[in-house]
């Protein structure tokens, strides 16, 4: 049985509330994904998104007017339809976003060299942390919006999400948890990989109202098909694009939630984003129909 509301997220946004009163026209300093702060001399007028997550923050902020392009990802929200591009995510072109004179790119990194390229150019970059709790979502709302000289709005945005999820956590305190697993097959008949502890979508289970059976794994660790069984998920979230390898797979037929037809999509994209309260009310629904 849940006998109580966790709160920490609506905590953190009411110590973070007092950080975003600064003047329009102050600078603005944010710690990226490697702890170190980033200084925004001022609000910035010509942003790029290389995230999902950025772009739908700059949407949700009435900021669109100052976006000039995002990175390819079936993932970007529709409202960004239209504006320039500069690449795929995992493979942005560095001199696309030189030539288009940015004074801010969200979400570079160093994987392929992005971020130092535009670092040594004098461009400002903010990249946020992993993300893998419901807090760390917040979070970097609150960051990327303070970035676009933004904070109040983004604290605000913020709030209402954790209100919302909290909200809908006092649902389910009281009832038995579920039995189930968050799951990544890569394709029919290859074992998956199951979200475990420290990851957004071991976070959403549990305020979920249910019991992550690969709670005591750490990160995205691939299973074999006989732990799977053993441990045996009355329901299962999967990507909505990966159903198939899970309901259609005759390895998995003695699962209970594919025997009870228990298996439901929920996109990972949309679990970390401006969404996520939204995500989370379904998952509730999938858990407790009652």
């Amino acid at each position: 049985m849940r006998s109580r509301i966790r709160t920490p997220i609506l905590c953190c946004l009411l110590a973070a509330a007092s950080l975003c009163v600064a003047a329009a026209d102050d600078p603005v300093v944010v710690v990226d994904d490697r702890g170190r702060s980033i200084v925004i001399a001022r609000p910035p007028q010509r942003i790029v998104a290389l995230g999902a997550l950025y772009a739908q923050v700059i949407v949700d902020l009435e900021a669109i007017d100052r976006l000039i392009a995002v990175a390819d990802s079936p993932d970007n929200p529709p409202e960004v339809k239209g504006i320039s591009s500069i690449g795929p995510t995992y493979a942005p072109s560095v001199e696309t976003i030189l030539s288009m004179e940015p004074d801010l790119v969200l979400g570079a990194t160093d994987w392929g060299g992005e971020r130092s390229a535009l670092e040594a150019a004098g461009i400002a970059v903010l990249t946020t942390p992993l993300l893998t709790s419901i807090s760390d979502v917040l979070s970097s709302i609150r960051t990327i919006g303070a970035a676009l000289g933004d904070g109040v709005a983004a604290t605000d945005l913020a709030g209402r999400i954790a209100e919302a999820i909290v909200s809908s956590e006092s649902l389910v305190m009281s009832l038995p948890s579920v039995r189930c697993a968050f799951l990544y097959p890569p394709s029919l008949g290859t074992p998956p990989y199951a979200a475990g502890r420290g990851t957004i979508e071991n976070d959403l289970i549990s305020r979920a109202g249910g019991h992550n059976v690969f709670a005591d794994v750490s990160g995205f660790p691939q299973v074999n098909l006989e732990d799977l069984l053993a441990r045996d998920p009355e329901v299962i979230f999967v990507a909505p694009s990966q159903m198939a390898y899970i309901t259609e797979d005759p390895l998995l037929r003695g699962v209970s939630a594919v025997r009870a037809r228990r298996v439901f999509g929920i996109s990972a994209s949309r679990a970390a984003s401006t969404a996520i309260s939204e995500v989370l009310m379904e998952m509730i629904q999938w858990l407790h129909p009652e």
